[in-house]
């Protein structure tokens, strides 16, 4: 029994999962619990293991590499993609060759998703505390930036949008300018849902102390984004380790000490006006640019394949290289490895997310806290089985 050395008189165990309530993803949780309190959790994942490496090598061009990546979490579909595209860009030499305004474009749409998925968990924390009328403003407004995306990109989820040295989706300023108003008018909306949940002491009673972590054991668990942010660690590839154009922009980290339930939902809180913030300074840096969208920003192709042709192992008879590339998700850092380039593919391609830390810390955050508070705790870290399961 997984349990047994936790295990004391009265203790019992029972399961649940992987097959839970609504469209949750698979996944199992053992608990050990002597009645209302928690003492242990085993958590099993891997119930829908996709191979998604295996597949990954047998992709016949880079497109569809980035497709697959795109759809391994949606949630998180465009910082995925964007940390291959500056993986491939790496390997090939592309990083500083990229123009301006398509490092600005990653930019907004990062962040436009970053905002999307915060609002999307705080509708299900506010439904963790049982606070039916907040729940469905957030995801309300959530779905709003949904069909904001779709109308701008032709999809919901910012899928089929990223690509090696270019943007796929044909954008005016003013289309950017238009999102971004659109963007400000629900944030303002979300704003006031906010001020009045903070007035909600039973909201915030059940959100305090619950799921507590401190700043030693978010370190020993290598803790990710909102789950380290909360708990006092400044972390951050933004501000630590600027990519694209974010060295730049002065960035003020985003921390919390009380390591909580409340302390992660304080800091997408905070961060929901960080990213607008940033998708002010892009529109401000388009106009400086004098952004019009043009074939102009791609890299020469005859570039691109003298590059590829030199990466060729076939041609070399060696493997010459590795790429890596990062970004910054709205739940932590996601990076991608990838070497064996054979002039189509890459053969080996090796994406981590901040879920595969996170879920960990999570499991001994629940240890001592109480059965009722536990759909509270998950809903905070907010992470993607499917990012597990691939």
């Amino acid at each position: 029994m997984p349990h047994s050395k936790y295990k004391f008189l009265g203790d019992y165990e029972f399961i649940w999962g992987p097959v839970r309530k609504g469209v949750s993803e698979s996944i199992s949780f053992n608990f050990l619990s002597s009645g209302e309190e928690l003492h242990n959790l085993e958590i099993t994942s891997g119930y829908k293991k996709r191979g998604v490496k295996n597949i990954l090598s047998e992709k016949k061009n880079l497109h569809e590499q980035i497709l697959l990546i795109e759809r391994i979490s949606g949630l998180h579909a465009f910082a995925a993609s964007l940390s291959y595209c500056l993986s491939v860009e790496d390997f090939f030499g592309l990083t500083d060759k990229i123009h301006a305004n398509i490092k600005i474009l990653r930019m907004f749409f990062a962040e436009f998703e970053r905002i999307r998925n915060h609002v999307e968990n705080l509708s299900e924390i506010a439904e963790s505390t049982y606070i039916q009328v907040p729940s469905a403003l957030y995801a309300y407004y959530a779905e709003i930036l949904k069909q904001l995306s779709s109308k701008f990109l032709n999809s919901r989820y910012l899928m089929g949008v990223n690509a090696i040295g270019v943007f796929r989706k044909n954008l005016s300023l003013e289309d950017i300018e238009n999102m971004l108003n659109s963007v400000k008018s629900i944030i303002n909306k979300v704003r006031e849902v906010i001020k009045k949940n903070i007035e909600t002491k039973s909201h915030i009673d059940r959100l305090k102390t619950t799921g507590k972590v401190d700043l030693k054991t978010a370190k020993r668990f290598c803790a990710n984004g909102v789950a380290a942010k909360s708990a006092g660690i400044s972390l951050d590839l933004r501000i630590n380790r600027p990519y694209l154009l974010y060295g730049g922009i002065k960035l003020n980290p985003v921390v919390f000490e009380g390591g909580d339930a409340f302390s992660r939902y304080a800091v997408r809180m905070e961060e929901i006006g960080q990213s607008l913030n940033i998708l002010e300074h892009c529109l401000v840096a388009l106009k400086k640019n004098r952004f019009s969208f043009t074939a102009d920003y791609l890299p020469e192709s005859k570039e691109l394949e003298k590059l590829k042709e030199s990466k060729n192992p076939h041609s070399k008879g060696e493997d010459r290289g590795r790429g890596f590339g990062y970004a910054e998700s709205s739940e932590g850092a996601i990076f991608c490895y990838i070497k064996g380039f054979d002039g189509n593919i890459f053969k080996k391609i090796n994406i981590k997310y901040p879920f595969e830390n996170n879920y960990k810390l999570f499991a001994c955050g629940t240890k001592n806290t109480m059965m009722m508070d536990f759909n509270i705790n998950e809903t905070s870290y907010n992470f993607s089985v499917a990012a597990l399961d691939k």
